[in-house]
């Protein structure tokens, strides 16, 4: 039976937790309400400011690091983002590893560890407990190194360092630079930007009065733009269309999330989808789309009695967890159901009570194209 009252999170993490909840839904609404009332408003204002500051800084920060950019003795591909926030960069990590795998490469995987307090160089365990590792490498990193028990998954700030030990390590001869797009102190083989097919750009602004982390014309620098989430057919055509205007010559393909199957925990029993069926669950995600995930679980037939969203990487207090097991009494549900995501961040003695869907990259016809076009750039 697990102990709430006896979680311990750091102060950093439950006082991040704390900013997150007050600050990403407003900041959301800024970046993609397609009918902005708010233009006007002092809080406008303020954002529009510090839009132009961060523009500057950024721009003279990636000309330092052109200039002391550091090569490693291995392939580098980089997946990254052109705005804040989810587009599907951990599946499509996993996705491209295997694919590599499956051409008997040595892949591992470079992470900053967004969320964690490890600085240094260190390669992420792939088994023990993950609530104690999500604090010290970051959700992202701890997922990649148990779904991809084959690849070495390392965190660090100095990314150069890090790939250097896996070589050395592990003997990685291609190295995946996650959300790499913008760290410019490493040269990378291939530049892969993922984008949401249902809103590329937002309101078309740089941080934080927009989603931008870059300007959209920085697009230039990628081999190739995948578009995420192309579930409807209409917005992602419409999306693809608008990019090849703006880049007519760079590669685009489709994908969207597939719910492949549930589990308990993270490495627990399998659950048949017929079975969930005739169960009642509570559903909680803290990931950056989290209306997508609960539409993929409507859409699976499974019954949500209450669903609860979280901000992205969100670290859960023993409150968090009481509200809950609350609803999943009251509710008279059988189970919670959540992300990958989540349950890394979760205490393993909740496990047994979450069921984890597993969702998956379908590129559908745009596979082989794919698979094609990266054998082109990595054997050419």
């Amino acid at each position: 039976m697990l102990d709430i009252e006896k979680l311990t999170i750091s102060p950093f993490h439950r006082v991040t937790a704390r900013v997150c909840s007050s600050l990403t839904p407003r900041l959301v609404r800024f970046w993609y309400d397609p009918f902005p009332a708010h233009r006007h408003s002092a809080l406008f204002r303020a954002l529009s400011f510090s839009s132009g500051l961060y523009g500057y800084l950024q721009e003279r920060s990636s000309r330092r690091a052109r200039r002391h950019r550091n090569r490693l003795p291995a392939y580098v591909i980089s997946i990254g983002n052109l705005v804040a926030g989810g587009t599907g960069k951990t599946p499509f990590a996993i996705w491209v590893a295997e694919y590599l795998q499956s051409l008997g490469a040595q892949v591992a995987i470079l992470s900053r560890g967004y969320g964690g307090k490890n600085r240094t160089s260190s390669r992420v365990p792939d088994h023990g407990d993950t609530f104690r590792q999500v604090m010290r490498f970051g959700d992202e990193p701890v997922l990649l190194a148990r779904r991809l028990n084959q690849a070495a998954v390392w965190t660090g700030r100095r990314r150069w360092l890090s790939g250097l030990k896996a070589i050395q390590s592990d003997e990685a001869d291609f190295l995946i630079l996650d959300d790499g797009f913008q760290h410019f102190s490493l040269h990378r083989d291939l530049d892969l930007v993922l984008l949401d097919s249902q809103n590329p750009f937002g309101n078309g602004s740089l941080l934080p009065l927009g989603p931008l982390r870059e300007p959209i014309g920085h697009l230039e620098r990628a081999d190739a733009l995948i578009l995420t989430r192309a579930d409807d057919t209409k917005k992602s055509s419409e999306a693809q269309l608008a990019i090849l205007r703006l880049f007519p010559d760079k590669p685009v393909f489709c994908c969207r999330h597939s719910l492949t199957g549930f589990r308990f925990g993270l490495t627990g029993e399998n659950v048949p989808l017929q079975f969930l069926g005739a169960l009642r669950v509570v559903a909680f995600a803290g990931i950056a789309r989290p209306d997508s995930f609960f539409s993929s679980i409507a859409a699976s037939g499974i019954r949500v009695t209450e669903q609860f969203a979280f901000p992205d990487h969100y670290f859960y207090a023993p409150e968090d967890l009481r509200n809950l097991l609350e609803s999943l009494n009251r509710n008279k549900a059988d189970f919670l159901i959540t992300t990958e995501k989540d349950v890394v961040r979760l205490p393993a003695a909740l496990h047994s009570t979450v069921l984890t869907a597993r969702l998956e990259l379908d590129f559908g016809s745009d596979r082989q194209k794919l698979c094609d076009f990266l054998a082109e750039q990595i054997w050419r």
